[in-house]
């Protein structure tokens, strides 16, 4: 069964999809993050993390970004049936935290 789910989002959150058979996935995503000045001590420091749950089980992290980045994706061999993906977007930089500073776009495909 072919999969696919594509979703915006905004701000420092988490994005949850349930994958409905086993097989192999495909998640990728782009950010527009706050526009600063180039060399300034705000820039963004917004971290992707990508996590796996198995239905009933632990959230197993597959995937962690570098800081700033605009863009992330992970090709994942396997998953099992009702598993579930996190994507969740977080930063210790104030910067980022303002309303609607962060955008995410992504892809989940199988």
């Amino acid at each position: 069964m072919a999969f696919s789910l594509n979703a915006t989002f905004n701000g420092l959150n988490t994005l949850q999809a349930g994958v409905p058979s086993a097989g192999a996935y495909n998640i990728v995503g782009s950010l527009t993050l706050p526009s600063i000045p180039e060399g300034s001590s705000a820039q963004s420091q917004v971290v992707v993390t990508i996590t796996q749950t198995p239905n009933l089980g632990s959230p197993t992290t597959i995937y962690t970004g570098v800081a700033g980045a605009k863009g992330f994706g992970v090709f994942l061999r396997q998953a099992a049936a009702l598993d579930v993906f996190a994507i969740t977007l977080s930063s210790s930089n104030a910067v980022d935290s303002a309303l609607n500073a962060v955008s995410c776009t992504a892809s989940v495909s199988g």
